[in-house]
């Protein structure tokens, strides 16, 4: 019996444990999460998109089979005694750019994208407005429209796999990991929160922004931190026109989701770490503006709230690290996804299965995502959105 210990049960750490259950080894696993209620993970914070436009080309391809996977859910993720609908449905996105740089930039992801089988069409300012005559597009110069890119139910997501886990025999273990004990350079103890302790061959950290401090366990760095993500959401006394999700390079975003208007703001020049406060002066005063500029209707809105997220930030390159940690080879890390988790965990949880157990990459090569270029502090050539 393998000896599988999954410290962290969110969407990645449950995304893995379904697919090693579908493997038939789910008497092997156990995956320790302290939180089952998951107040304060990063899956239920997430808006819940499902994008292919991507600047890397494995990102689109996980993304392109997570979109397989939402978009016929109870076909892919079964087992569970509870069903769960992530209430997959496609709303579009919509990149803009202005400037030379930028906008070759966009037109060369976007041919890569369309060779993957993307639907993807880039637009000049002109025939944007014609599509969506509500907004001024100020401050670009073309677009990318994918059509397809779709939206879901991020916790409804995250509960099914977790259901789907359990129904096939995973051990999901309310706890928390607070040791690691090592033989040489291999785990072979952890040791919990509640005194309990696991016998371990692989374990396989998942613990998204708290991945660092699991890593810290063995006397492994890694530049992966939380970052905040701020969401508002308000009304509009007047009508828009049906948009896809739009999205400035520069991170400026809204879209319509569930009956509102979301706007998202994440600060860069932030420190890394936890913060939980809403900062409704963000909105009032760098947001709003921008929004009444972009659409006339949004010069009279309803603030309505919001809430935060962080994203398990790689701040190397925007992009994950799914290997075998060289140091700890029995280690293996899946975090730094940037506010790409939730989209490409299907993706992962497949990827994972076979790393374990057919001894490398299978359906998509995922090696661009190799613990050595954390080691070498190479990061991947990523000019799309970070975040």
């Amino acid at each position: 019996m393998r000896r599988i210990v999954i410290i962290g049960g969110g969407i990645m750490g449950s995304a893995i444990a379904y697919s090693l259950a579908r493997a038939g080894i789910a008497a092997d696993v156990t995956v320790v999460e302290p939180d089952p209620t998951y107040e304060f993970a990063a899956t239920p914070r997430a808006v819940g998109g499902v994008r292919l436009q991507h600047a890397v080309p494995e990102n689109v391809q996980m993304s392109l089979y997570g979109d397989t996977v939402y978009s016929a859910f109870d076909q892919h993720v079964t087992g569970g005694k509870v069903t769960f609908d992530p209430q997959f449905h496609r709303i579009g996105y919509l990149f803009l750019v202005e400037g030379a740089e930028a906008r070759a930039s966009l037109e060369a992801n976007v041919r890569m994208q369309q060779a993957l089988g993307v639907e993807v069409e880039v637009h000049d300012v002109a025939e944007l407005r014609r599509r969506y005559p509500s907004f001024s597009f100020k401050g670009a110069e073309i677009g990318a429209l994918s059509p397809d890119d779709g939206q879901i139910d991020p916790n409804a997501a995250l509960m099914g796999y977790r259901r789907a886990a359990e129904g096939l025999g995973i051990t999901f273990v309310k706890d928390r990991v607070v040791a690691l004990e090592m033989q040489g350079n291999r785990v072979t103890l952890a040791r919990l929160e509640s005194g309990a302790t696991l016998p371990v061959e692989i374990v396989i950290n998942t613990a998204n922004c708290w991945a660092a401090d699991v890593c810290a366990m063995v006397g492994v760095t890694i530049p992966i931190a939380p970052m905040r993500r701020q969401q508002f959401h308000f009304l509009s006394q007047d009508a828009v026109e049906t948009f896809p999700a739009m999205r400035y390079l520069n991170g400026f975003a809204v879209r319509q989701h569930s009956g509102v208007y979301l706007c998202g703001h994440t600060n860069f020049g932030e420190p890394p770490g936890f913060n939980w406060d809403l900062q409704h002066e963000v909105f009032e005063e760098q947001l709003w503006p921008q929004l009444a500029e972009q659409c006339q209707a949004f010069e009279t809105i309803k603030p309505r709230g919001g809430w935060v997220g962080h994203y398990d930030m790689n701040h190397l390159d925007g992009n994950p690290v799914i290997d075998w940690i060289g140091a700890v080879p029995n280690m293996l890390l899946c975090a730094g996804f940037s506010g790409h988790g939730l989209q490409h965990a299907p993706a992962v949880g497949r990827a994972v299965k076979e790393l374990i157990l057919d001894g490398g990459f299978r359906s998509i090569d995922l090696s661009r995502f190799s613990w050595q270029r954390i080691v070498d502090g190479t990061p991947i050539q990523d000019d799309g959105p970070k975040a």
